[in-house]
């Protein structure tokens, strides 16, 4: 592994010194901070091309696969091990259930009442944070799993017969694909979206559909249909840290990708949350508060839904488009090659995800120390933070601007090694850095296009 690092660090070091500290805007309640559009073009273009340069040269047999099993770190199917897995799905159950109840019968203000934050701050972006950070942590929690698993364990036990082995033959992702736009619609196109009661309903809506199809095609379905548990998954195979034959295990980051399943769907989930993101950035673009800018409303949610539909299709065709040159350049089928190379771009996910919520999660999450004492907004001081002032100086412009260029800029380096670590791995060295002219081009398009959008050009 020396050799990826050493060329990820000279792009790394090409990176910091083509940009410098500057402003640009965060979401969440703070105002647009330009960013010279061409100081961005530029470094985001120079790293990316700089990161394929630096792969041709000194990445030139394939790494990710070998280092990916990683090695054990202790096993989990010990007694102390099986009790803390309890408690954090009976945990998160509790959790579930308080935002469950607070949206429903809490305070109709969204300020104070935790429903909304809890669901849309640190669930949405700070597990996504979590999981490429350390591992797929959602899995420790899940009310969803816990329910289903309980209620097989109890049928099971009911019967005499002992727990079914979870059966994943002939899993499709589609499901998934679904729940998660339909999660996605309604955090960016849906007109009220911090509403606690619109909270309540989505959230009740959605456990009904997940626990309904585990009832209906087994606890299975959970794993197949719940999107968050899927996207938590997939940039899980960016962290160091994973469970495999019932031990904990470290391996290097981003070596997971790898191992990820190619399960249908898979490349059409990942797109669909990529451009679901591109479509957040766009919709501070002056030409987009043009169009919608003075609409509320439905008339405004079918403005989104539609503006939605579209980036996302958009984002999906570069990327097919680049599959269609590669299957020309290689001799394959361009579908079997979306496949083959989808897992590569869940780093720009990741970094998506931090670019455009790093903000949102370090300063209007802080409102989440002042309701933990008070979480239906009923005037309670539980653990004595009611009074807490949030610290909105708490992260520089600056900061922010380091934190979401740079997220952007390494996701599509990641990505890009990603990518040539698996054309390496299937065609000789020079074919393999030819079949790449394509997705150097997807790479190069999307990180342009995802800073100017963080800007609100």
């Amino acid at each position: 592994m020396r050799r990826i690092w050493f060329a990820l660090t000279i792009v790394a070091t090409a990176l910091f010194g083509a940009v410098g500290p500057a402003s640009a805007h965060g979401i969440g309640g703070r105002t647009d901070l330009p960013l010279p559009a061409w100081q961005l073009a530029w470094a985001a273009g120079f790293a990316v091309a700089s990161s394929f340069v630096a792969l041709g040269a000194f990445w030139s047999t394939p790494r990710l696969a070998e280092a990916a099993a990683g090695r054990a770190l202790t096993s989990v199917r010990t007694t102390g091990m099986r009790a803390l897995f309890v408690l954090t799905r009976l945990f998160g159950l509790l959790l579930f259930a308080i935002v469950l109840v607070a949206a429903w019968t809490g305070n109709i203000n969204s300020a104070v009442n935790i429903s909304g934050d809890a669901f849309l701050i640190w669930f949405w972006v700070g597990l996504q944070v979590a999981s490429f950070l350390i591992g797929d942590v959602w899995r420790l929690f899940n009310p969803y799993e816990t329910i289903a698993d309980g209620a097989a364990w109890l049928r099971a036990r009911s019967r005499g017969e002992s727990l079914a082995p979870l059966d994943t033959d002939g899993m499709t992702l589609w499901p998934a694909v679904a729940s998660i736009f339909v999660y996605l619609w309604y955090e960016l196109a849906y007109h009220s979206t911090e509403s606690p009661r619109s909270i309540g309903v989505f959230l009740t809506v959605y456990s009904i559909a997940m626990l309904g199809g585990a009832i209906r095609n087994g606890r299975s379905f959970v794993r197949a249909a719940d999107g968050f548990a899927v996207l938590f998954n997939k940039l899980a195979a960016l962290a160091p840290l994973f469970v495999e034959d019932g031990h904990l295990r470290a391996r290097s980051p981003l070596t997971g990708l790898s191992r990820l399943p190619r399960t249908p769907g898979t490349v059409p989930f990942v797109l669909v949350v990529l451009g679901s993101t591109t479509f957040d950035g766009f919709t501070r673009s002056s030409f987009w508060l043009d169009v919608a800018g003075g609409q509320a409303g439905w008339e405004r949610t079918v403005t989104s839904t539609v503006g939605l539909l579209v980036i996302i299709g958009l984002v999906a065709m570069v990327y097919l488009v680049a599959m269609s040159m590669m299957s020309s350049l290689t001799g394959e089928d361009a579908s079997d090659l979306s496949v083959i190379f989808g897992p590569t771009l869940v780093p720009i996910a990741a970094a998506y995800a931090v670019a455009h919520y790093f903000s949102l999660l370090v300063l209007d999450g802080q409102r989440m120390i002042i309701q933990i004492s008070d979480p239906f907004g009923k005037g309670w001081d539980l653990f004595g933070t009611k009074d807490y002032a949030i610290d909105f100086t708490l992260v520089s412009p600056s900061t922010i601007a380091w934190v979401q260029t740079l997220a952007i800029a390494v996701g599509h380096v990641l990505g890009v090694a990603a990518a040539h670590d698996v054309a390496i791995s299937r065609y000789d060295r020079r074919t393999a850095v030819r079949s790449q002219y394509p997705m150097l081009f997807v790479m190069i398009l999307y990180t342009v296009i995802g800073l100017f959008l963080l800007l609100g050009a």
